[in-house]
């Protein structure tokens, strides 16, 4: 329960440095990558080729250099709190990649496809999880409040990102649909992919509830004090903010006003079904697959049981409350839906394949 582990200072002189730095080493590596991929498959790779490959990234670096010296951002003192939320979705993102590239090997699929896919999966989830989390929470962002006062003025609420509000299943949702436009792009059957793919998502999802712990993010209701497991959150984090905010804060916060009063530790319960799924997933289902799309609908209708069970320990307002049940729970019936049909629709097309077969 560390929201932030420590701040990262930059002086006015050394700040388009280090961003353009940053900016460097990203084209670099993405273009000493593609070489190797290049040489391995016998071909010729210039470093102009190279540097030009990933066009989409360059096009994305670029536009936030340009709004950065627009804005002034980086035209003074820095102070970058480095957030445990932060490092551990970054690692699930590295972790991630790792694992599916491996996979990829193993299928004998393009382990250097993951990379150029793994860029807008990142940037899709990123945008689907906030817009999710703007949509159930509508009124925060264009109500009374929807403005937030920066040093650069009053912005709108929507891009206040340090307030928190990412959402995993609108991150999921934008990330799944980015990549069957990518796949289909590029002339790629989209579920063998998804079923390389989809593990690594419940492990970086593990660790991904590892950071919202961390943050004292998507927090539980209150529980028994003599739960051995409890958890109780400090001044700092999200979870002890929220509750000292409401109408009635005596119920959810120590007398002392050091931490909250005790609450479900529900991101670790997540946590583990996650990492328990991505078990089975990857080391049990995964060699047995009878048809494409089997492990992605098996994790679709998994992941809705586990996130409407975990929903029930939740005790944070801000996730959408409808008729009694999270936006969570309500997303999960569409996903465990989706679960089933490619099960069906799977599982018939392979049948009909194997009586095609000559006997």
């Amino acid at each position: 329960m560390l929201p932030v582990l420590f701040q990262i200072v930059i002086p006015p002189g050394w700040t388009w440095a280090v961003a353009i730095g940053i900016a460097l080493a990203i084209v670099v590596s993405r273009a000493v990558s593609w070489r190797r991929q290049a040489r391995r498959d016998g071909k010729k790779a210039s470093w102009g080729e190279a540097l030009w490959s990933d066009k989409g990234v360059l096009a994305v670096l670029l536009v936030g250099l340009l709004a950065a010296w627009r804005t002034g951002v980086l035209d003074e003192t820095l102070r970058l709190p480095l957030h445990s939320y932060g490092v551990m979705l970054a690692l699930a993102f590295v972790a991630g990649i790792w694992l599916a590239q491996k996979e990829a090997e193993r299928q004998g699929q393009d382990p250097r496809f993951v990379g150029d896919l793994a860029f807008w999966i990142l940037v899709s989830s990123l945008v689907g999880g906030r817009l999710y989390f703007i949509a159930v929470n509508w009124n925060d962002y264009f109500g009374a409040n929807a403005f937030v006062a920066t040093r650069l003025g009053r912005i709108p609420r929507i891009f206040a990102l340090w307030e928190g509000g990412l959402v995993f299943y609108g991150g999921f949702i934008a990330a799944a649909l980015a990549a069957a436009v990518y796949l289909r792009l590029k002339k790629m059957p989209f579920l063998p992919w998804a079923d390389t793919l989809i593990p690594s998502v419940a492990f970086g999802q593990f660790l991904g509830r590892v950071g919202c712990f961390g943050a004292g993010c998507c927090w539980g209701r209150s529980c028994d004090e003599a739960l051995p497991w409890a958890a109780r959150f400090p001044a700092g984090s999200l979870a002890f903010q929220s509750m000292a905010s409401r109408l009635d804060p005596a119920r959810f916060i120590a007398p002392d006003h050091l931490h909250t009063l005790a609450i479900h530790p529900v991101q670790l319960y997540e946590s583990l079904g996650e990492l328990l799924l991505f078990a089975f997933l990857a080391i049990w289902l995964r060699p047995r697959k009878r048809f494409n799309g089997q492990v992605m609908a098996a994790w679709l209708m998994l992941y809705a049981l586990l996130r409407t069970t975990t929903e029930t320990f939740r005790g944070d307002v801000e996730r959408g409350v409808y008729q009694g049940l999270g936006a969570g729970q309500w997303t999960s019936m569409g996903i465990f839906a989706a679960g089933i049909a490619i099960w069906v629709v799977g599982s018939r097309n392979a049948k009909k394949a194997v009586a095609a077969l000559p006997t």
